[in-house]
């Protein structure tokens, strides 16, 4: 789940603590540019913009996610997903220092994508299908447990005395990038679903 439902619920509550700060950066980076600066309905209209990007990205995840897991296998569209993460902490990371908020939209555009992808769909036809029938139940609930998680957690990093302050900003929004590192360390070690391996690929033996 630290690479699926937890970044779904970090990445809704992380977005909340900077909310003036890249306000603040959007109408600088925009004075800067144009010798203008923005007025405040055209600030909240951009902001808007940004905190839309993530449910649209989650859209467009969604939509590719059943045709990638039939494609790849649940294993490795979840490995692959954790790319989609790492370019948005990328984006935000450098945000500030390129004077561009345009890939922090860019950037949360992206995360959505790796939350629509894994969130609702990969993560947990993996889990269940995966998990022994006598642990099924409590392995398919553990998605809600991490989402839980996340959210917790991305309150807590959002402090101003974490990483919530306004120096710090940027580095909030790509702390999404732990997660994904520790999926990609540990899910290569995990087996690729049984039904999967059986109805998809054919593959008996695998399965068994």
């Amino acid at each position: 789940g630290i690479g699926g439902t937890f970044q779904y619920g970090y990445n809704i509550a992380i977005i909340n603590a900077p909310t003036s700060y890249i306000q603040t950066f959007m109408n600088e980076t925009w004075l800067e540019r144009t010798g203008v600066p923005l007025e405040s309905n055209v600030i909240l209209l951009l902001w808007s913009f940004t905190v839309s990007a993530y449910p649209l990205g989650g859209l467009t995840g969604a939509v590719v996610a059943g045709p990638m897991a039939i494609m790849l296998g649940r294993k490795m569209s979840l490995l692959l997903n954790n790319a989609f993460v790492i370019i948005a902490a990328v984006l935000s990371g450098f945000s500030r220092m390129a004077k561009s908020f345009e890939m922090i939209m860019l950037s949360r555009f992206f995360t959505g994508v790796n939350a629509g992808m894994a969130t609702m769909n990969v993560q947990p036809m993996y889990l269940a299908e995966s998990a022994p029938k006598k642990l099924r139940g409590a392995v398919a609930l553990t998605s809600a447990s991490f989402t839980a998680l996340g959210l917790v957690l991305g309150q807590i990093v959002g402090l101003r005395e974490l990483l919530g302050g306004e120096e710090s900003w940027p580095f909030l929004l790509a702390s999404n990038a732990v997660p994904a590192l520790i999926q990609l360390t540990s899910l290569p070690w995990f087996p690729e679903s049984p039904r999967y391996l059986l109805i998809d690929r054919g593959d008996t033996e695998s399965c068994i």
